[in-house]
């Protein structure tokens, strides 16, 4: 009983400030960055606050397809009218409602996400304070920072992801089903878990890949069927060799200094803890299964364009962040066990 309550009070300290965080995270590009007036500084977000008026015209592929957050921002929208309980000089609340809105979704993503990931830590055998460090590390990344913030699909379509990590480490069908179902309409990214799925259980007819394809089917229907625009699918790109051939040679062209820099990026100084831990550190065999996984961004960097990969890249931090834990641990020197017990 005991045990229980511990859990329960830690789960109550936890998700308030891990809230607390996501929203000083968020505050500033809900209330201070003025997004209509400059879309360069978050060029995808035209088309999302366009899909959350349900105006879907000369919306272009593949973010025609990533309906999930836009419609929850519709639905906020049309029935939470948050300039009703703000003052109208609030942050030029009744010029930023989209705005807003998007920013409530962010914040609750981010918080969620990181509230998975500490768990997921803790069940990869690492104590609550290294589980806290990484759910830590997660918030000052530099994507969480710069667009999870922003009226984008990335906070949610990380938060599913995590969910689908999460779910395949605890072995839970049904939660893998609805957090795949609801990623890859989110944003397609979430089908690199089919490959996290055969790496880990090394078989392509297992229980948590059935579980995937109700989301595969459902995906591809809603692409037939959804009235066509202009661009690319990611379906269209692998199926065309002619299309394929001209991201090939676009991402070629592209390749230049930035490309590094959008790698490097991701996660910072966290790649030289990895590449440590990868060689270095004894790795949980969940970890060690995954780790193929990390060749998933190169593959993908000549249909997503050099300046989109690290946001790709960034889908990892289920794998890199726990393995700079493990090399924080090695260069430490200190048992966390038993520096946790001296903290008591």
């Amino acid at each position: 009983m005991n045990l229980k309550i511990n859990r329960s009070f830690e789960k109550i300290i936890l998700f308030p400030l891990f809230l607390s965080v996501s929203f000083s995270i968020c505050y500033w590009a809900i209330a201070k960055y003025d997004v209509y007036s400059d879309y360069r500084a978050c060029g995808d977000a035209y088309s999302y606050i366009k899909m959350s008026r349900m105006e879907y015209k000369d919306v272009p592929r593949p973010y025609r397809y990533r309906i999930l957050m836009p419609s929850i921002v519709y639905l906020l929208n049309k029935n939470l009218k948050i300039e009703g309980f703000l003052s109208k000089y609030y942050e030029d609340v009744d010029k930023k409602t989209i705005q807003l809105n998007f920013g409530i979704i962010n914040i609750l993503a981010i918080t969620f996400t990181a509230f998975l990931l500490y768990y997921y830590c803790l069940h990869l055998a690492f104590t609550k304070w290294e589980s806290l460090v990484g759910a830590f590390l997660y918030f000052t990344s530099f994507f969480v920072v710069t667009y999870y913030s922003v009226p984008m699909v990335d906070s949610l379509a990380s938060f599913f992801v995590m969910a689908c990590f999460y779910s395949i480490l605890k072995n839970k069908s049904l939660g893998l089903f609805f957090a795949f179902l609801l990623g890859v309409f989110t944003k397609e990214s979430t089908f690199f878990i089919i490959l996290l799925i055969i790496l880990v259980d090394r078989n392509i007819f297992s229980k948590r890949l059935f579980a995937c394809l109700p989301g595969v089917f459902a995906y591809i229907l809603f692409v037939r069927i959804f009235p066509a625009g202009e661009g690319e699918n990611i379906f269209s790109i692998a199926l065309n060799v002619n299309t394929l051939k001209q991201y090939l040679q676009s991402y070629t062209q592209s390749l230049n200094f930035y490309t590094v820099i959008e790698y490097i990026q991701t996660f910072m100084f966290l790649w030289a803890l990895f590449f440590y831990a990868l060689y270095k550190v004894k790795k949980p065999v969940f970890l060690k299964r995954s780790l193929w996984l990390m060749l998933f961004p190169f593959f993908v960097s000549p249909v997503v364009g050099a300046s989109a990969v690290g946001r790709v890249a960034f889908y990892l931090f289920p794998i890199v962040i726990p393995l700079s834990l493990l090399a924080l641990r090695d260069f430490l020197g200190v048992d966390a066990g038993v520096k946790s017990d001296m903290l008591r």
